[in-house]
């Protein structure tokens, strides 16, 4: 059994499991982070239909600080059930580590996984509640974790054990989470430093990050090293707020993909994909992978969470691979691989004079855990994600963009301004019958605008709908027959990196013709 000394701080330092509260005195609900996550707009568009999480049983694990009675209760009770009061009212909590009280952390978490009137998942009504070091214990204790209640499940705490123990502990995790088909959310630290063991190195679970940033950083360092992380970021003061935004629109994705009648939709594999597939930038016009082999930005992981993105992918259906048929231009697919070279297939079309405003996708997979008492091994396949453009369902011969880490179980494509044509989707591995979650959106748009304005007998250019990454050109004519000639050439990410640029002519205004020139992907 593990003896912890439990912290209010980051400090981690004794023997046997020490875990950490990520608890910042003070810290109240942003009035703004269910808007940044689609939360307010999917609910207005859906009304009284909106997912929230009902049917769906939760588990909640705190790091309490106090043991007789232990503190890790949203509100007191126990052993057992209990019924909920005021912003439980309607729910039944299980107290699951005997008998406890309340801790203020707990509560914060659940406002934003469950609590009425806040929590995203605020339909469920049954939830139940273990110490940390309970948690921990009956994963690693026995021949096999044992089966949890709880559906999705939220970890809100840091901690360590040992080098030996801490990998068997994230080995357990993930056993349970594939096993039981759980969807699992935990946090990274709130300071720019290493990785703390447990939790944030896992594989199977959805890691937070804070859209600030102030999260650790630099990869994994347990149980394989240069994983990426966070998943995604909420524009929430702490971390340990962010995962439970991120378990409870877990939860509300569950709840929906039950009602769809099709199994594969419930799979945590697909439900992380969408999420991560529906990850916003629209408030990150820094996000930027670096390499083919880095499928997320260093800092920001997949992006901004955004439900609503993440619950209509999951809408349009699922759509199985193919070498002769299209999909739609958003959609998902649970499946297995083929070591054949020419992969699993999506074929999609952006239509004649649109473009994909945003595309993204992500591809999701689990390593193999095997195990017997005391010891767990893990081997992890190597799958990889392209996007080409494509002709009567032939593609390019080369990628217009590539996701191929070799130690993440995560791959993710992202691009503005994807021009009208066929595109093929592939998912490659030498590995055959490896179970995948795959999710794409293209979000139909215009593209890139000008608008133009006379301030002050002066032309303005207004030029929106940019990638902050790319290089583009304003040009004007004077009548259209003669040359155009480059007025300015500019790249939003070498100043602030922002979708919009403004331009001012330094002559008074005359007739001209402006326009916007750029190197399409295709």
């Amino acid at each position: 059994m593990f003896i912890p000394h439990v912290l209010r701080t980051s400090a981690l330092s004794c023997l046997g499991l020490t875990v950490a509260l990520l608890f910042a005195a003070g810290e109240e609900l942003r009035a703004d982070w269910r808007d940044d996550i689609g939360y307010t707009q999917l609910a207005a568009e859906l009304g009284s239909a909106v997912p929230t999480g009902a049917g769906i049983v939760l588990l909640q694990s705190e790091a309490n600080d106090a043991t007789s009675p232990p503190n890790y209760l949203p509100q007191e009770g126990g052993p057992g059930s209990f019924a909920g009061t005021g912003l439980y009212t309607g729910k039944t909590f299980y107290a699951e580590s005997e008998a406890g009280v309340v801790l203020s952390h707990a509560q914060t978490v659940a406002a934003f996984f469950y609590a009425n009137g806040s929590g995203i998942a605020q339909g469920a009504t049954e939830i139940h509640n273990y110490t940390a070091n309970d948690f921990l214990t009956q994963i690693y204790t026995g021949s096999a974790p044992p089966v949890f209640p709880g559906r999705v499940q939220n970890h809100s705490w840091i901690g360590t054990t040992d080098a030996t123990t801490d990998p068997q502990l994230l080995r357990c995790l993930d056993f349970l989470i594939n096993r039981d088909g759980v969807i699992a959310a935990v946090p990274l630290n709130n300071q720019t430093d290493k990785f703390p063991p447990l939790l944030g190195n896992n594989y199977h679970a959805l890691t937070a990050g804070v859209r600030s940033g102030a999260h650790s950083q630099g990869g994994t360092n347990t149980d394989g090293n240069g994983r990426m992380k966070p998943d995604l970021v909420v524009n929430v003061g702490e971390t340990s707020y962010a995962s439970p935004a991120i378990a409870g629109t877990g939860a509300a994705l569950l709840q929906s993909a039950v009602a769809l009648g099709n199994t594969n939709a419930e799979k945590p594999q697909v439900i992380k994909a969408q999420m991560l597939a529906g990850a916003s930038k629209q408030n990150l016009p820094q996000w930027v992978r670096l390499a083919d082999t880095a499928p997320y930005d260093a800092v920001f992981g997949a992006g901004e969470l955004n439900i609503r993105n993440a619950y209509y992918i999951q809408q349009a259906g699922q759509h199985t691979y193919s070498n002769t048929a299209e999909s739609p231009s958003r959609g998902w697919d649970f499946a297995a691989t083929t070591n054949n070279a020419s992969g699993r297939r999506y074929f999609f079309s952006i239509p004649a004079g649109r473009y994909a405003t945003t595309f993204s996708a992500a591809l999701t997979w689990h390593r193999t855990i095997n195990g017997f008492t005391g010891f767990y091994s893990s081997t992890l396949s190597d799958l990889n994600l392209k996007l080409y453009a494509a002709a009567s369902f032939t593609p390019g011969s080369s990628a217009l963009y590539s996701s191929t880490s070799t130690v993440d179980n995560v791959e993710h494509l992202f691009c503005y301004n994807l021009p009208p044509g066929q595109y093929m989707l592939v998912v490659t591995t030498s590995t055959n019958n490896r179970n995948y979650g795959l999710a794409w959106d293209a979000q139909l748009g215009n593209g890139p605008a000008l608008t133009l304005q006379n301030l002050g007998g002066q032309v303005q250019i207004d030029a929106a709908s940019l990638d902050p990454q790319l290089s583009y050109t304003l040009e004007s004519s004077p009548d259209l027959l003669s040359p155009w000639t480059a007025e300015q050439t500019f790249r939003t990410a070498d100043t602030t990196p922002a979708f919009t640029h403004t331009w001012q002519t330094s002559q008074p205004a005359s007739r001209y013709f402006y326009r916007l020139r750029w190197t399409p992907v295709r």
